[in-house]
């Protein structure tokens, strides 16, 4: 189980269970991290009812900073300075996306299509311009 948090200053995935932890985060100083790790722990947050899990990818949210994408049961982040493709596509062209095998997504509005390792791992596929 998790839960978003988000603000203008930037936003965050927590894991809450078993034990509450940072999963990523975005824009947060190390303080605000902590505060809100903090309110967490305190509040001992229970949930009435899991999720179900899915293997077709389903935009969770979207924000100023980027999106969530659910897929076989894990949520990726993709924020927009790492994924700039997607920074003005609209609500309808981020929630239409095929699963092409079981490690490849495709947004076939924007002609778009990324492996999850790229999502998982975006510092390891930096971005090139060309001049």
């Amino acid at each position: 189980m998790h839960v978003h948090v988000i603000s203008p200053a930037g936003e965050a995935k927590f894991w809450i269970e078993p034990i509450v932890s940072l999963a990523t985060f975005v824009g947060f100083s190390k303080r605000q991290l902590a505060n809100c790790r903090s309110w967490w722990r305190n509040e001992r947050m229970k949930s009435a009812k899991r999720g179900k899990n899915t293997s077709k990818p389903e935009v969770t949210n979207i924000s100023e900073h980027g999106f969530w994408i659910l897929l076989s049961g894990r949520e990726h982040f993709l924020p927009f300075d790492h994924f700039p493709w997607f920074k003005d596509a609209n609500v309808g062209q981020l929630t239409k996306i095929e699963l092409w095998h079981s490690r490849h997504l495709y947004w076939p509005e924007l002609d778009v299509d990324l492996s999850i390792d790229i999502i998982e791992h975006p510092e390891k596929y930096p971005l090139l311009s060309r001049s």
